[in-house]
């Protein structure tokens, strides 16, 4: 009887399971993070933008007048979503600091690794639990805030000309929970301290815009956003609905460039930092 020589062979997961072998990654991710009732208590604060939003619409259908200083119109999308943006940022530090740093301190990574999983599951798999965070805190109150000033105030948005405020509100969502994630992940990734990292997240957001803040005041420059992923978010803010802010006049084309850079260094960073074997120098 012959003998075959045995190499080595690649488990696989069952045929079903091939393509959400991330899923339990998130799932779990998301589970101990939702046990933490302070982080809930942080959910439901960002959830106070909206309740003023609804509150300026019912004010403005009861008192049309008010309209005149109260203006309910696509903006309205626009200054919820900014500051949604701003909760985001603490939710992707609280939510997200961890989520390679211990890993990477803990060796659970070699862990994830050594299972039929691949560095782009285990990525998407961690990705999936920042976005989901970070949507649930933009996407979901924009698109309820539309449906609310639908059933609201019919005549003033009930309209084919303002139509394109749901895929604006979507497209806004999604940069923002996209570029936060992806920058989260790689300075998570960086350090092996989840204190470490969420400081270095905090640090570098406002850092970056504390510069442009400086560079705008000395040369009045439009550029200085570039140097902003909180300003270049804001860029597509003011050309998605409109929004005025003389500090971010700078063209939606070269913000959105930006954005797609950071996202791509940040994945080429992962790329480097995700891996089955640790190298020790």
């Amino acid at each position: 009887m012959p003998i075959y020589e045995q190499t080595y062979r690649r488990h696989e997961a069952r045929g079903p399971l091939r393509r959400v072998r991330f899923w339990p990654i998130t799932r779990e991710a998301l589970r101990l993070i939702l046990a933490r009732r302070w982080f809930l208590a942080l959910l439901a604060a960002a959830g106070l933008p909206f309740v003023v939003q609804v509150i300026r619409i019912y004010v403005v259908t009861r008192f049309p007048q008010a309209n005149q200083f109260l203006p309910v119109d696509g903006r309205l999308f626009g200054e919820l979503l900014a500051w949604q943006a701003l909760f985001t940022m603490f939710i992707t530090i609280f939510g997200g600091a961890g989520l390679v740093a211990n890993d990477l301190r803990t060796g659970a990574i070699l862990v994830y690794l050594s299972r039929p999983l691949t560095r782009r599951d285990y990525v998407i798999g961690k990705l999936g639990v920042l976005l989901a965070l970070n949507l649930a805190v933009t996407l979901l109150p924009g698109l309820m805030l539309y449906l609310v000033a639908l059933s609201l105030a019919p005549d003033l948005f009930w309209k084919w000309s303002l139509a394109w405020i749901a895929p604006a509100v979507v497209a806004q969502s999604l940069a923002i929970s996209i570029v936060m994630s992806l920058v989260a992940l790689a300075v998570s990734s960086l350090s092996r301290s989840a204190r470490v990292a969420g400081l270095g997240f905090f640090g570098l957001l406002i850092g970056l815009e504390v510069a442009r803040g400086i560079l705008y005041a000395l040369y009045r420059r439009p550029e200085t956003a570039l140097l902003s992923l909180q300003a270049d978010l804001r860029s597509l803010g003011v050309a998605l609905f409109g929004l005025t802010e003389r500090a971010v006049t700078l063209p939606w084309a070269y913000a959105a460039a930006m954005l797609v850079t950071v996202s791509i260094a940040c994945l080429l960073i992962l790329r480097s930092r995700v891996r089955a074997v640790e190298i020790v120098q």
